[in-house]
């Protein structure tokens, strides 16, 4: 059974010689030829907390419960991150749904007023066409988002208990639903939303030039086309659907039965229906080939639209102070240079944010553009995914360094007015050779260099989320010649959770970077050791403690090529790969303010301790080193040391922004702290729970500053949905904490589905072997891998809720050892136990707006068996 790795998912970190670095911070050996002595792989995939995964998927495998009726609704926690599967009859792969259908799925809930609902398609939108309900306990439609595009999306009007429901309305899909604390954010394109306002029985329709049909004769008839000689272009027309309705054309765009939400559900009040019936034939007009686009007459009204409509996903900027110190500098005249794979030149959120820069992949077997070094920078794609697409790993970075912000689309970077200098050196299979890393950092500091040619300006700082082990003093001696010239250099600790040093981040003078989670722990998968500098956001997608309903990783820009055409997209990844350029970014932000700043005063300034918030063993320490990167202070010091200081003011700021207790947390530790400068007094927090919630300090200052625990008590409870406002104030702002919290006691914390394993070569990507993992009482999965050979591998999880022989796909569950941004490479030469780790549903945001894809087989394909998602 093959299933493949969905690329969405995994950053596969393939090594290209001995002095390869890996872009995303992993490495690994070349696999040598296998002994006879075979051995034992085991370990236990843990789901991510808040996840749950629809009970009568398509995998014939998996455990199942009908949801398909009011009656038996499948009951969900709230926040939750929701894995699904729907199908017409007939469609999609084959198993246990294929021939009699599965078009409804319907969830019970509780909700609150103001939570988003958020539906990801991973099919087209189109061929393949989900829809999202919100219905009372008794079924009757309250709301629907029906449009022809990937995102649906819906917000609860009043708090209470809900069914939600997923309709197919056409083909065959995975799905992905969240239901968060957030606000929805904006959606582009053509949404059709039972509860927009928009006028009942009317349409706008445009025609295509060319095309008959009866329905363009009735809608000529009815005023809808144009009907004046001089125009030679077809616009938009008001089209009258009641009046349509009495036309021959009815029948044939709204089929046999009357036009409305799959599976029979009605709305409420006749006014209601009428608008829902709306909505359903503007969608059957978005299908007739005559028609080029149809649209809902909204009612439009003025209001304040926020810019960068994903930025209230970016908690990590927020952790390190950025929001305060955008109103001293946004990066104006400061150049980072992101050594990587490159930057999908056509991101909208790039747009305007690069200067020129270069391809520095001197083989041109492994450039994957048809030459060696040349001028182009953009990303072709690396292949470094097991199914051959591609992890455009340089955009992702980039777009935390410097996403072009109030633009009205996608997401904010750190540093948005400073530029990004796009090097390539990272080719196929995500790897990097050392010589081409040193060209490109030659480059960037205006050094002489294999191009021949130098930049007009060199860069302020060097990003490097690459590294792998293995040191050289001819490297090192590069890094040494480049801060000479006055560039700082910043890299990724790398992903093995390991205290073995990575490099570059690990030579004299660079700047090595650790991850820390939304709780300003060590993140699971950071390296540490005596050569980290500095801590940065690199995120834990097997998370939601705000509560957002998406994983607590890193938001930025990326691209996706898994169905043969580039896309443009925002992801949720983690990694130093992804804390690095929040340094790299604060770097830019202390340049603007004082350029004349060398590395070695910010060396000093760093171990000083004026740009941190000190984490762990007071000082310097592994895991930490000088502490978290605190972007206020470190342009506070910075301009302290120019002619133009700036007098740091005190911030109260408290950490993480939001809580989320979900259905099995007790108590969670919030921290309070001055984010600025100057003297700072807080108050005693206060609440406003009623009393199901505490906040009482652990260790806090004379100030009020320090730890607080935040518990809350379940007992006498009834089932249900509580919110609760922490509020603290000080002497120099007010902040204010949003709780959540449910009491369901026939809900587990967490699942995933049936997981299956793969142990994959790291060069080919193929899965060698393939095994069904075992259910656990408590809902983790326990594995098994035997007759394994001695050599280098990755371990691959997930589900196959289509069934279509491939794990990973969209919507389905995937994990891998010890991340699936960077999968740790497994030596094995003796048996092997306790190789644990988190499987969860990857959310891309793709800014909610029709990408075009269709129902990708994007996963890891399974190695035998039968057939279904990565294959596995």
């Amino acid at each position: 059974m093959k299933r493949a790795t969905s690329k969405r998912s995994i950053l596969m970190a393939a090594i290209a010689g001995l002095l390869s670095q890996a872009c995303g911070g992993g490495g690994g050996s070349d696999n040598p030829t296998p002994p006879t002595t075979k051995y034992t792989l085991s370990g236990t995939i843990r789901p991510a907390s808040g996840a749950a995964v629809d009970s009568d998927v398509n995998d014939p495998v998996a455990s199942y419960q009908s949801n398909d009726t009011i009656a038996n609704a499948q009951p969900i926690p709230n926040p939750v991150t929701l894995g699904g599967y729907v199908n017409q009859p007939g469609s999609g792969p084959s198993g246990r749904s294929r021939a009699a259908g599965d078009e409804v799925d319907i969830y019970k809930v509780s909700l609150l007023a103001g939570q988003p609902i958020n539906l990801l398609i991973a099919g087209d939108g189109v061929k393949d066409d989900l829809d999202l309900g919100l219905a009372d306990l008794s079924g009757k439609i309250l709301d629907a988002s029906a449009s022809q595009s990937r995102a649906e999306s819906l917000t609860v009007k009043t708090d209470g208990d809900y069914l939600v429901v997923v309709a197919v309305d056409k083909g065959a899909s995975n799905y992905v639903l969240t239901i968060g604390q957030s606000l929805t954010p904006t959606e582009a394109g053509t949404r059709l939303r039972l509860s927009d306002p928009f006028v009942a029985g009317e349409a706008i329709v445009r025609f295509k030039e060319k095309g008959a049909s009866g329905l363009r004769t009735q809608a000529q008839a009815l005023g809808a086309t144009r009907n004046r000689a001089d125009e030679r272009e077809e616009r938009n027309r008001l089209l009258n659907l009641t009046a349509l309705k009495q036309t021959s054309a009815y029948s044939a765009l709204a089929g046999a039965d009357a036009p409305g939400f799959p599976g029979g559900f009605q709305a409420d009040d006749p006014v209601l229906q009428n608008r829902l019936e709306t909505l359903y034939l503007i969608k059957a007009l978005k299908r007739h080939p005559d028609v080029a686009d149809a649209a809902p007459n909204f009612i439009r009204q003025a209001q304040f639209v926020p810019n960068d409509p994903l930025y209230q996903f970016q908690w990590h900027y927020p952790q390190i102070n950025l929001p305060q110190t955008w109103d001293i500098t946004t990066g104006a005249n400061a150049i980072v240079a992101v050594i990587d794979t490159g930057v999908a030149l056509s991101h909208p959120d790039l747009q305007g944010q690069l200067v020129e820069g270069y391809d520095f992949i001197s083989d041109p077997v492994n450039a994957g553009d048809g030459d060696g070094i040349d001028r182009d920078p953009n990303d072709p794609g690396d292949h470094s995914n097991p199914d051959g697409s591609s992890s455009f790993h340089g955009t992702h970075v980039s777009g935390t360094v410097a996403a072009a912000t109030n633009n009205s689309i996608g997401v904010a970077g750190v540093a948005f007015n400073a530029k990004v200098m796009p090097l390539r050196a990272c080719a196929a299979g995500s790897a990097a050779r050392d010589y081409d890393i040193e060209q490109a950092a030659r480059f960037a500091a205006r050094l002489p260099n294999d191009s021949g040619t130098t930049p007009p300006r060199r860069a302020d700082v060097i990003n490097l989320s690459v590294g792998g082990p293995g040191s050289s003093s001819a490297s090192q001696a590069v890094y040494a010649q480049v801060r000479a010239a006055g560039v700082v250099i910043v890299a990724a600790a790398s992903n093995e959770a390991s205290s073995d040093p990575s490099y570059p981040a690990g030579y004299p003078g660079v700047i090595g970077v650790s991850a820390v989670d939304i709780n300003k722990n060590l993140a699971s998968y950071s390296n540490f050791g005596p050569w980290v500098s500095v801590a940065a956001p690199g995120g834990s997608t097997a998370r939601d403690v705000n509560g957002d309903g998406k994983p607590d990783g890193v938001l930025s820009t990326v691209a996706t090529d898994s169905s043969g055409t580039l896309v443009n997209d925002y992801v949720i990844w983690q990694g130093t790969s992804m804390a690095t350029p929040h340094m790299a970014g604060v770097v830019a932000l202390m340049k603007s303010v004082a350029p004349t700043l060398t590395p070695a005063d910010i060396a000093s300034l760093l171990s000083s301790g004026a740009l941190t918030e000190d984490l762990g063993t007071p000082g310097k320490d592994d895991k930490f080193g000088y502490g978290l990167i605190n972007a206020y202070k470190a342009v506070t010091a910075a301009a302290s040391t120019g002619s133009n200081p700036v007098n740091p003011t005190p911030i109260l700021a408290v950490s993480p922004s939001a809580l989320n207790f979900g259905i099995g947390l007790n108590s969670q530790t919030l921290t309070v702290l001055n984010g600025g400068g100057g003297n700072l007094t807080v108050s005693s927090p206060t609440e406003d729970s009623g009393g199901w919630l505490s906040v009482t300090p652990a260790r806090i200052n004379t100030s009020g500053m320090g730890d607080y625990t935040v518990a809350v008590r379940r007992d006498g409870l009834a089932d249900g949905v509580y919110s609760a406002t922490i509020n603290f104030r000080s002497s120099a702002n007010e902040v204010q904490v949003r709780v959540i919290m449910q009491i369901a006691n026939n809900l587990s914390a967490g699942a995933v589905g049936q997981q299956y394993v793969l142990l994959v070569d790291p060069k080919t990507g193929d899965a060698i072997i393939d095994v069904t993992a075992v259910r656990q009482p408590n809902g983790s999965y326990t594995y098994t891998l035997d007759n394994v050979s001695a050599g280098s591998y990755e371990i691959f999880a997930g589900t196959d809720s289509n069934n279509n022989q491939f794990v990973c796909d969209v919507g389905e569950s995937c994990g891998a050892y010890i991340t699936t941004d960077a999968p740790v490479v497994i030596e094995v030469n003796q048996n092997r136990s306790g190789l644990d780790f988190v499987s969860g549903f990857t959310v891309n945001l793709a800014d909610f707006k029709s990408v075009g894809e269709g129902n990708r087989e994007t996963g890891k394909r399974r190695s035998s068996a039968r057939q279904v998602g990565t294959a596995r």
